[in-house]
Protein backbone atom coordinates (compact mmCIF):
# COMPACT_ATOMS: atom_id res chain seq x y z
CA UNK A 1 0.00 0.00 0.00
CA UNK A 2 2.77 2.54 0.81
CA UNK A 3 4.95 1.65 -2.60
CA UNK A 4 1.71 2.30 -4.54
CA UNK A 5 0.75 5.32 -2.49
CA UNK A 6 3.73 7.23 -2.77
CA UNK A 7 3.78 6.42 -6.75
CA UNK A 8 0.55 7.86 -7.26
CA UNK A 9 0.86 11.01 -4.81
CA UNK A 10 4.69 11.36 -6.71
CA UNK A 11 2.51 11.63 -10.44
CA UNK A 12 0.01 13.90 -8.98
CA UNK A 13 2.48 16.34 -7.64
CA UNK A 14 3.84 16.52 -11.02
CA UNK A 15 1.69 19.93 -11.98
CA UNK A 16 3.90 22.44 -11.63
CA UNK A 17 3.10 25.73 -9.71
CA UNK A 18 5.25 28.79 -9.81
CA UNK A 19 5.61 30.35 -6.22
CA UNK A 20 6.47 33.50 -5.08
CA UNK A 21 3.86 35.20 -7.95
CA UNK A 22 0.55 35.72 -7.20
CA UNK A 23 -1.76 33.04 -8.00
CA UNK A 24 -4.65 32.32 -10.35
CA UNK A 25 -7.80 30.90 -8.93
CA UNK A 26 -6.96 27.41 -11.00
CA UNK A 27 -3.24 28.07 -9.22
CA UNK A 28 -4.68 28.30 -5.98
CA UNK A 29 -7.25 25.25 -6.43
CA UNK A 30 -4.41 22.95 -7.36
CA UNK A 31 -2.35 24.20 -4.35
CA UNK A 32 -5.15 23.20 -2.18
CA UNK A 33 -6.19 19.92 -3.85
CA UNK A 34 -1.53 18.78 -3.61
CA UNK A 35 -1.81 20.19 -0.07
CA UNK A 36 -4.77 17.78 0.31
CA UNK A 37 -3.09 15.31 -1.16
CA UNK A 38 0.29 15.30 0.94
CA UNK A 39 -2.20 15.60 4.03
CA UNK A 40 -3.45 12.07 2.72
CA UNK A 41 -0.31 10.43 2.37
CA UNK A 42 0.75 11.76 5.95
CA UNK A 43 -2.24 10.33 7.18
CA UNK A 44 -1.65 6.45 5.10
CA UNK A 45 1.98 6.79 6.45
CA UNK A 46 1.00 6.95 9.78
CA UNK A 47 -1.77 3.97 9.82
CA UNK A 48 1.45 1.94 8.48
CA UNK A 49 4.10 2.93 11.24
CA UNK A 50 2.95 0.17 13.18
CA UNK A 51 3.47 -2.94 11.26
CA UNK A 52 6.08 -0.97 8.74
CA UNK A 53 8.12 2.09 10.34
CA UNK A 54 10.55 2.20 7.62
CA UNK A 55 7.99 1.96 5.19
CA UNK A 56 6.08 5.14 6.61
CA UNK A 57 9.25 7.48 6.50
CA UNK A 58 9.88 6.28 2.66
CA UNK A 59 6.35 7.01 2.21
CA UNK A 60 6.58 10.49 3.26
CA UNK A 61 9.55 11.77 1.31
CA UNK A 62 7.53 13.33 -0.78
CA UNK A 63 5.81 15.36 1.72
CA UNK A 64 9.53 16.17 3.05
CA UNK A 65 11.70 16.50 -0.15
CA UNK A 66 9.10 16.94 -3.06
CA UNK A 67 8.59 20.05 -5.39
CA UNK A 68 5.49 20.68 -3.15
CA UNK A 69 6.61 19.51 0.39
CA UNK A 70 6.56 23.51 1.61
CA UNK A 71 2.43 23.41 1.70
CA UNK A 72 2.65 20.82 4.40
CA UNK A 73 6.16 22.13 6.29
CA UNK A 74 4.72 24.10 8.76
CA UNK A 75 2.28 21.27 9.61
CA UNK A 76 2.65 19.61 12.80
CA UNK A 77 1.34 16.37 12.27
CA UNK A 78 3.89 15.74 9.52
CA UNK A 79 6.61 16.10 12.07
CA UNK A 80 4.53 14.30 14.84
CA UNK A 81 3.83 11.15 12.04
CA UNK A 82 7.72 11.10 11.29
CA UNK A 83 8.74 11.25 14.71
CA UNK A 84 6.69 8.22 15.19
CA UNK A 85 7.47 6.54 12.11
CA UNK A 86 11.70 7.11 13.57
CA UNK A 87 10.39 5.82 17.13
CA UNK A 88 8.88 2.79 15.20
CA UNK A 89 11.94 1.69 13.44
CA UNK A 90 14.04 2.73 16.75
CA UNK A 91 12.10 0.46 18.58
CA UNK A 92 12.45 -3.07 16.49
CA UNK A 93 15.95 -2.57 16.72
CA UNK A 94 16.10 -2.18 20.54
CA UNK A 95 13.64 -5.48 20.52
CA UNK A 96 15.73 -7.28 17.97
CA UNK A 97 18.83 -6.14 21.30
CA UNK A 98 16.40 -7.30 23.85
CA UNK A 99 16.06 -10.50 22.09
CA UNK A 100 19.67 -11.32 21.71
CA UNK A 101 19.46 -10.60 18.07
CA UNK A 102 22.49 -8.44 15.87
CA UNK A 103 20.94 -4.93 15.50
CA UNK A 104 21.56 -1.41 13.89
CA UNK A 105 22.67 0.30 16.89
CA UNK A 106 23.97 3.58 15.22
CA UNK A 107 20.63 3.87 13.52
CA UNK A 108 18.72 3.62 16.88
CA UNK A 109 21.20 6.50 18.25
CA UNK A 110 21.14 8.53 14.71
CA UNK A 111 16.90 8.45 15.05
CA UNK A 112 16.99 9.15 17.98
CA UNK A 113 18.49 12.30 17.16
CA UNK A 114 16.14 13.08 14.90
CA UNK A 115 12.98 12.45 16.64
CA UNK A 116 13.81 14.79 19.11
CA UNK A 117 14.34 17.62 16.21
CA UNK A 118 11.09 16.08 14.77
CA UNK A 119 9.61 16.95 18.36
CA UNK A 120 10.48 20.34 18.87
CA UNK A 121 9.52 21.06 15.34
CA UNK A 122 6.55 19.70 15.94
CA UNK A 123 6.19 21.23 18.97
CA UNK A 124 6.80 24.59 18.08
CA UNK A 125 4.10 24.43 15.47
CA UNK A 126 1.51 23.08 17.35
CA UNK A 127 1.65 25.91 19.98
CA UNK A 128 1.39 28.46 16.98
CA UNK A 129 -2.04 31.00 17.52
CA UNK A 130 -4.47 30.20 15.11
CA UNK A 131 -6.17 32.99 13.05
CA UNK A 132 -7.93 33.95 16.34
CA UNK A 133 -5.47 34.06 18.36
CA UNK A 134 -6.03 30.79 20.25
CA UNK A 135 -3.39 28.17 21.33
CA UNK A 136 -4.91 24.74 20.97
CA UNK A 137 -2.15 21.80 21.03
CA UNK A 138 -3.33 18.64 19.95
CA UNK A 139 0.27 16.44 20.72
CA UNK A 140 1.56 17.91 24.25
CA UNK A 141 1.49 14.67 26.06
CA UNK A 142 2.59 12.60 23.18
CA UNK A 143 5.71 14.94 23.09
CA UNK A 144 6.28 14.44 26.63
CA UNK A 145 6.22 10.83 26.78
CA UNK A 146 8.47 10.51 23.72
CA UNK A 147 11.16 12.79 24.79
CA UNK A 148 11.12 11.35 28.24
CA UNK A 149 11.22 7.75 27.18
CA UNK A 150 14.29 8.15 25.19
CA UNK A 151 16.30 11.15 26.18
CA UNK A 152 18.67 8.60 27.77
CA UNK A 153 19.57 7.12 24.54
CA UNK A 154 21.24 10.66 23.24
CA UNK A 155 23.69 9.83 25.86
CA UNK A 156 24.43 7.13 25.23
CA UNK A 157 24.13 7.81 21.73
CA UNK A 158 26.94 10.12 22.14
CA UNK A 159 29.28 7.96 23.96
CA UNK A 160 28.72 5.09 21.08
CA UNK A 161 29.77 7.99 18.53
CA UNK A 162 32.71 9.07 20.87
CA UNK A 163 34.50 5.98 21.50
CA UNK A 164 33.92 5.36 17.77
CA UNK A 165 36.09 8.43 17.16
CA UNK A 166 32.84 9.69 15.29
CA UNK A 167 33.17 13.19 17.08
CA UNK A 168 30.27 15.01 14.57
CA UNK A 169 27.80 12.33 15.52
CA UNK A 170 29.10 12.61 19.05
CA UNK A 171 28.98 15.95 19.45
CA UNK A 172 25.48 16.13 17.88
CA UNK A 173 23.99 13.22 20.29
CA UNK A 174 25.52 14.82 23.20
CA UNK A 175 24.69 18.40 22.35
CA UNK A 176 20.74 17.34 21.65
CA UNK A 177 21.15 16.00 25.12
CA UNK A 178 21.58 19.40 27.19
CA UNK A 179 19.31 20.94 24.84
CA UNK A 180 16.51 18.87 24.97
CA UNK A 181 16.45 19.17 28.71
CA UNK A 182 14.80 22.87 28.74
CA UNK A 183 12.59 21.91 25.93
CA UNK A 184 8.59 22.95 26.72
CA UNK A 185 7.30 20.01 27.16
CA UNK A 186 9.74 18.98 29.65
CA UNK A 187 9.73 22.04 31.95
CA UNK A 188 7.77 20.72 34.68
CA UNK A 189 10.95 18.23 35.80
CA UNK A 190 13.00 21.21 35.94
CA UNK A 191 15.98 18.72 34.70
CA UNK A 192 18.18 21.74 34.70
CA UNK A 193 17.90 21.81 38.94
CA UNK A 194 17.33 17.96 39.31
CA UNK A 195 19.69 15.89 41.26
CA UNK A 196 20.67 13.37 39.81
CA UNK A 197 19.82 15.15 36.70
CA UNK A 198 22.00 17.69 36.40
CA UNK A 199 24.86 15.93 36.60
CA UNK A 200 24.60 13.70 33.57
CA UNK A 201 23.63 17.20 31.74
CA UNK A 202 26.48 18.47 33.04
CA UNK A 203 28.71 15.73 31.83
CA UNK A 204 26.84 15.71 28.53
CA UNK A 205 28.16 19.57 27.93
CA UNK A 206 31.50 18.44 29.00
CA UNK A 207 31.72 15.47 26.34
CA UNK A 208 29.68 18.00 23.88
CA UNK A 209 32.76 20.40 24.84
CA UNK A 210 35.33 17.55 24.21
CA UNK A 211 34.05 15.78 21.05
CA UNK A 212 33.50 19.58 19.12
CA UNK A 213 37.10 19.77 19.93
CA UNK A 214 38.36 16.75 18.32
CA UNK A 215 36.28 17.31 15.53
CA UNK A 216 38.08 20.61 15.08
CA UNK A 217 34.41 22.88 15.42
CA UNK A 218 35.78 25.21 18.15
CA UNK A 219 32.54 27.06 18.14
CA UNK A 220 30.85 24.41 18.94
CA UNK A 221 32.67 23.65 21.83
CA UNK A 222 32.06 26.76 23.44
CA UNK A 223 28.24 26.43 22.53
CA UNK A 224 27.96 24.83 26.68
CA UNK A 225 30.93 25.54 28.35
CA UNK A 226 29.53 27.13 31.11
CA UNK A 227 27.43 23.95 32.04
CA UNK A 228 31.05 21.71 31.18
CA UNK A 229 33.01 23.81 33.58
CA UNK A 230 30.63 23.12 36.56
CA UNK A 231 31.19 19.61 36.69
CA UNK A 232 33.54 19.65 39.81
CA UNK A 233 35.52 16.42 38.73
CA UNK A 234 36.58 17.95 34.84
CA UNK A 235 36.37 21.39 35.47
CA UNK A 236 40.07 21.79 35.17
CA UNK A 237 39.53 19.95 31.86
CA UNK A 238 37.04 21.91 30.56
CA UNK A 239 38.69 25.05 31.22
CA UNK A 240 41.26 23.71 29.84
CA UNK A 241 39.17 23.04 26.36
CA UNK A 242 37.66 26.11 27.18
CA UNK A 243 40.79 27.89 26.36
CA UNK A 244 42.19 26.29 23.93
CA UNK A 245 38.76 26.90 21.78
CA UNK A 246 39.09 30.49 22.34
CA UNK A 247 42.77 30.29 21.14
CA UNK A 248 41.80 28.68 17.89
CA UNK A 249 39.21 30.95 17.34
CA UNK A 250 41.64 33.77 17.35
CA UNK A 251 39.62 35.27 20.52
CA UNK A 252 42.98 36.65 22.20
CA UNK A 253 41.56 38.58 24.86
CA UNK A 254 38.93 35.96 25.89
CA UNK A 255 41.73 33.47 26.18
CA UNK A 256 44.21 35.71 28.25
CA UNK A 257 41.13 36.14 30.81
CA UNK A 258 40.57 32.62 30.60
CA UNK A 259 44.21 31.91 31.14
CA UNK A 260 44.41 34.16 33.60
CA UNK A 261 41.04 32.88 36.17
CA UNK A 262 42.52 29.32 35.67
CA UNK A 263 46.00 30.08 36.41
CA UNK A 264 44.46 31.08 39.83
CA UNK A 265 42.04 28.10 40.47
CA UNK A 266 44.51 25.36 39.13
CA UNK A 267 48.17 26.63 40.18
CA UNK A 268 49.42 23.03 39.75
CA UNK A 269 48.19 23.02 36.12
CA UNK A 270 50.80 24.00 33.88
CA UNK A 271 48.90 24.40 30.97
CA UNK A 272 47.48 27.63 32.05
CA UNK A 273 50.61 29.42 33.44
CA UNK A 274 52.70 28.38 30.62
CA UNK A 275 50.61 29.65 27.56
CA UNK A 276 50.04 33.19 29.62
CA UNK A 277 53.80 33.40 30.62
CA UNK A 278 54.60 32.17 26.67
CA UNK A 279 51.99 34.88 25.75
CA UNK A 280 53.36 37.53 27.21
CA UNK A 281 56.95 36.92 27.03
CA UNK A 282 56.32 35.94 23.09
CA UNK A 283 54.62 39.71 22.66
CA UNK A 284 57.52 41.30 24.84
CA UNK A 285 54.71 42.16 27.08
CA UNK A 286 56.86 40.89 30.64
CA UNK A 287 56.10 44.62 32.55
CA UNK A 288 52.35 43.33 32.03
CA UNK A 289 53.09 40.41 33.24
CA UNK A 290 54.76 41.03 35.99
CA UNK A 291 51.77 44.09 36.64
CA UNK A 292 49.80 41.41 36.50
CA UNK A 293 51.43 38.97 39.12
CA UNK A 294 51.79 41.88 41.46
CA UNK A 295 48.03 42.74 41.19
CA UNK A 296 47.35 38.95 42.27
CA UNK A 297 49.75 38.80 44.98
CA UNK A 298 48.44 42.07 46.41
CA UNK A 299 45.04 40.33 46.97
CA UNK A 300 47.03 37.32 48.15
CA UNK A 301 50.37 37.92 49.23
CA UNK A 302 50.93 33.97 49.92
CA UNK A 303 49.94 33.42 45.79
CA UNK A 304 52.73 30.56 45.27
CA UNK A 305 51.75 31.00 41.73
CA UNK A 306 52.87 34.44 41.11
CA UNK A 307 55.55 35.08 42.94
CA UNK A 308 56.97 32.03 40.73
CA UNK A 309 56.33 34.13 37.81
CA UNK A 310 58.15 37.27 39.42
CA UNK A 311 61.00 35.08 39.28
CA UNK A 312 60.62 33.61 36.07
CA UNK A 313 59.96 36.52 34.33
CA UNK A 314 63.66 38.21 36.04
CA UNK A 315 65.30 34.74 34.80
CA UNK A 316 64.04 35.50 31.26
CA UNK A 317 65.84 38.77 31.53
CA UNK A 318 68.99 36.88 33.30
CA UNK A 319 68.76 39.03 36.20
CA UNK A 320 69.29 35.95 38.20
CA UNK A 321 69.26 37.86 41.90
CA UNK A 322 66.14 39.37 41.12
CA UNK A 323 64.63 35.75 40.16
CA UNK A 324 66.50 33.67 43.28
CA UNK A 325 64.47 36.69 45.81
CA UNK A 326 61.58 36.12 44.23
CA UNK A 327 61.98 32.25 43.71
CA UNK A 328 62.59 31.76 47.17
CA UNK A 329 59.70 33.72 48.11
CA UNK A 330 57.56 31.41 46.45
CA UNK A 331 59.43 28.65 48.28
CA UNK A 332 58.62 30.11 51.67
CA UNK A 333 54.68 29.53 51.02
CA UNK A 334 55.62 26.12 49.18
CA UNK A 335 58.25 24.00 49.82
CA UNK A 336 57.44 22.05 47.43
CA UNK A 337 56.26 23.84 44.42
CA UNK A 338 58.67 22.16 42.21
CA UNK A 339 58.85 24.73 39.09
CA UNK A 340 60.49 27.37 41.58
CA UNK A 341 62.64 24.04 43.02
CA UNK A 342 63.84 23.48 39.75
CA UNK A 343 64.07 27.11 38.57
CA UNK A 344 65.77 28.16 41.67
CA UNK A 345 68.32 25.60 41.64
CA UNK A 346 69.20 26.53 37.33
CA UNK A 347 69.42 30.00 38.87
CA UNK A 348 72.49 29.24 40.94
CA UNK A 349 74.00 26.62 38.71
CA UNK A 350 73.95 29.92 36.16
CA UNK A 351 75.74 32.46 38.24
CA UNK A 352 78.17 30.27 38.78
CA UNK A 353 78.66 29.29 34.97
CA UNK A 354 78.94 33.37 34.43
CA UNK A 355 81.53 33.28 37.52
CA UNK A 356 83.50 31.46 36.34
CA UNK A 357 83.34 32.38 32.54
CA UNK A 358 84.10 36.18 33.39
CA UNK A 359 85.53 36.51 36.95
CA UNK A 360 87.70 33.54 38.02
CA UNK A 361 91.56 33.78 37.74
CA UNK A 362 93.22 31.80 35.03
CA UNK A 363 96.20 32.33 36.61
CA UNK A 364 97.72 29.23 38.53
CA UNK A 365 100.15 31.40 40.53
CA UNK A 366 97.02 33.26 41.58
CA UNK A 367 96.56 31.36 44.96
CA UNK A 368 94.32 34.25 47.01
CA UNK A 369 92.27 35.15 44.19
CA UNK A 370 91.68 31.03 43.21
CA UNK A 371 91.02 30.69 46.87
CA UNK A 372 88.22 33.43 46.74
CA UNK A 373 86.76 31.95 43.34
CA UNK A 374 86.43 28.67 45.06
CA UNK A 375 84.70 29.85 48.20
CA UNK A 376 82.27 32.16 45.55
CA UNK A 377 81.81 28.95 43.35
CA UNK A 378 81.08 26.81 46.72
CA UNK A 379 78.13 28.79 47.73
CA UNK A 380 76.50 28.50 44.30
CA UNK A 381 76.98 24.72 43.77
CA UNK A 382 76.35 24.06 47.61
CA UNK A 383 73.07 26.47 47.49
CA UNK A 384 71.63 24.43 44.15
CA UNK A 385 72.87 21.03 45.47
CA UNK A 386 70.00 20.16 48.01
CA UNK A 387 67.55 21.69 45.26
CA UNK A 388 69.19 19.49 42.65
CA UNK A 389 68.37 16.79 45.32
CA UNK A 390 65.06 17.14 46.03
CA UNK A 391 63.97 17.37 42.52
CA UNK A 392 65.15 13.41 42.43
CA UNK A 393 63.56 12.73 45.41
CA UNK A 394 60.21 14.36 43.55
CA UNK A 395 60.97 12.62 39.68
CA UNK A 396 63.31 9.72 40.83
CA UNK A 397 61.61 8.73 36.99
CA UNK A 398 62.58 11.53 34.98
CA UNK A 399 66.11 12.14 35.28
CA UNK A 400 66.15 15.31 33.08
CA UNK A 401 65.40 17.36 35.40
CA UNK A 402 68.15 16.86 37.83
CA UNK A 403 70.81 14.72 36.44
CA UNK A 404 72.60 17.24 34.53
CA UNK A 405 72.27 19.73 38.16
CA UNK A 406 73.74 16.91 40.05
CA UNK A 407 76.66 16.35 37.91
CA UNK A 408 77.63 19.94 37.81
CA UNK A 409 77.45 20.01 41.90
CA UNK A 410 78.98 17.00 42.52
CA UNK A 411 81.99 17.46 39.87
CA UNK A 412 82.94 20.87 41.59
CA UNK A 413 82.31 19.91 45.05
CA UNK A 414 84.62 16.43 44.93
CA UNK A 415 81.81 14.04 45.57
CA UNK A 416 83.52 11.45 43.53
CA UNK A 417 80.98 8.67 44.93
CA UNK A 418 78.01 10.50 44.43
CA UNK A 419 79.13 11.37 40.87
CA UNK A 420 79.94 7.99 39.47
CA UNK A 421 76.53 7.17 41.06
CA UNK A 422 74.51 9.39 38.82
CA UNK A 423 76.98 9.57 35.76
CA UNK A 424 74.54 6.54 33.82
CA UNK A 425 71.39 9.18 33.66
CA UNK A 426 73.47 11.32 32.03
CA UNK A 427 72.59 12.18 28.56
CA UNK A 428 74.73 10.24 26.31
CA UNK A 429 77.07 12.41 23.21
Amino acid sequence: MIKRLFLSVTLMLAVTVTFGQELSKEELKAQKRQKKALMSLIGDAEKAILDNPAGAIDALRPALEGDHSSLVANESYLWYVLANAKLGVMNQELLKAQEGQSYDEKKVYLYCHDLFKHLALCDSLDNVPDEKGRVKPQYSDQIKKMLLDNWSHLFNGGAYFYNAGDYKNAYNLFDMFVVSAKFPRLAEFDLMNAPGMIENIRLAALYSVNSATEAEDFSAALKHIDLAVQDSANAMNAYQLKAQAQSQLGDTVAWINTLKECSQMFPNNPYFYQNLIQYYDSNNKRNEMIAFADEMIAKDPRNVFFLYVKGYMAAQEQNWDKAIEEYKKALEVDPNYESAILNLSICYLQKAQEYRNSEASTKVTDKAKIAKDKEILDGYYRAALPLCEKMRQLYPDDSSKWSYGLAQCYSFLGMEKEFNEIEKYLPKD
